[in-house]
């Protein structure tokens, strides 16, 4: 069987999750590829789609492309994607949202890497799938993965957003929802996988493609790249006090709204403790505190963020959305219990034995959540053989692999 696995990123989030399934599928015999717009990673099993596999080509002669390109300037001969990436960026400016298109300038259809699979693994694709052209023309067994909200939008990511921001958005969500109804609503060879059953509630209820078939299957890791590593030593590197507590964090941007800081912050500074002191992990300049705030900037080495989890008492992840995060999984497999919102993928990943899942989304009860669990006695080994257990990519993978030959049988 040969999967070919479709990312707008082999970065980030959603980018990091595809990887590690198309690793796992590769140890496990399967003939796996990624194709993506951006790439970082060096591996030769990863391809950048390149833009002469663009729906628009620009033209041959060099003074006529010049000349087009001067005209674009002046808001002429835009293609249909330039207008509406031009809208976005002005909203963008003012705004700031989370918002992408079902359209884009590559046409994946036609690529080698699509016409080979036996079937196509789509994740966060925005941007980069063009639904007109791709769900017309790959007819073939797709399993998508959604890894926010964005399958029930036209181009917003999250629900709170396409509410507050419903009406100076208008002008672009009710043409790109229109877009994505009419590309699927002939598609039925496509089978929809959410990372939690909360995402599977929000599906159900809200999706504009929620005719499709769907389970869930739970992202994962790869246990041999995290382990416990000694506390002291941990600390020691990265110039963390030996004696108190410490509290990690991590976020692609730590001073992202929707991840939190502000609050943990402020739940820290509410709990009163003396001896605590709180590590940040992502980019951006960590805020000051009453208490030391550490800031390492990011770190991608799995290796490497071991020490983080290593080095804190507690792991915490006040966000107020996410479909199934990932860092709460690697902090387990060092050890280190976890405190959370009680946003989507928490409920199955949290229990009194590795951490606190928090009773709602406010400063206060995430204080309290972290003195319960700083007042809790925690077995590390037992956190990490659990996470093991329940998360491993291999297992994951193979999931995937049984959905894989149901599409295709």
């Amino acid at each position: 069987m040969k999967v070919l696995h479709i990312a707008t990123m082999d970065h980030g989030g959603a980018g990091i999750a595809a990887r590690r399934i198309h690793e796992a599928l590769l140890q496990q015999g399967v003939e796996s590829h990624v194709l993506c717009r951006f790439k970082r990673s060096s591996a030769p099993d990863v391809t950048a789609a390149q833009p002469d596999m663009g729906l628009y080509r620009p033209p041959s002669n060099k003074l006529l492309r010049k000349w087009q390109q001067m005209q674009r300037r002046r808001g002429k001969y835009l293609t249909e994607v330039e207008r509406y990436e031009r809208q976005m960026q002005m909203l963008d400016r003012r705004y700031g949202a989370a918002f992408t298109m079902p359209i884009s300038n590559f046409d994946l259809a036609q690529h080698p890497l699509v016409q080979q699979a036996d079937v196509i693994h789509l994740h966060w694709v925005e941007n980069f799938v063009d639904y007109p052209t791709f769900f017309a023309h790959v007819k073939k067994p797709i399993v998508w993965t959604f890894h926010d909200e964005n399958i029930a939008f036209g181009g917003f990511h999250y629900s709170d957003e396409a509410q507050r921001l419903k009406e100076p958005f208008a002008c672009l969500e009710e043409p790109f929802a229109k877009i994505k109804t009419d590309a699927l609503k002939n598609s039925h060879h496509i089978h929809m996988v959410a990372l939690s059953t909360m995402m599977e509630r929000f599906y159900h209820k809200h999706s504009l493609a929620n005719h499709f078939p769907l389970e869930v299957i739970h992202n994962g890791i790869r246990p041999g790249d995290f382990s416990i590593l000694d506390r002291n030593f941990c600390r020691q590197v990265l110039g963390l006090p030996q004696e108190g507590r410490v509290v990690c964090f991590c976020a692609s941007d730590i001073n992202e709204g929707r991840k939190g800081l502000t609050a943990l912050i402020e739940a820290l500074e509410k709990t009163s403790l003396k001896d605590i002191a709180l590590l940040c992990i992502g980019s951006g300049t960590p805020p000051k505190a009453s208490f030391p705030v550490v800031g390492t900037g990011p770190i991608s080495n799995p290796r490497l963020m071991s020490l983080a989890y290593s080095a804190a008492d507690l792991f915490a992840m006040p966000s107020y959305k996410e479909a199934f995060a990932q860092t709460p999984i690697e902090a387990m497999a060092c050890g280190c219990p976890v405190v959370v919102f009680p946003c989507s993928g928490t409920e199955e990943l949290i229990g009194d034995h590795n951490g606190v899942r928090c009773a709602d989304f406010t400063a206060e009860a995430l204080a309290d959540g972290l003195r319960t669990a700083l007042g809790r006695q925690y077995d590390r080994e037992a956190i990490r053989r659990d996470a093991v257990d329940r998360f491993n990519i291999s297992r994951i993978a193979g999931q995937y692999l049984d959905l894989y030959n149901r599409c295709v049988s």
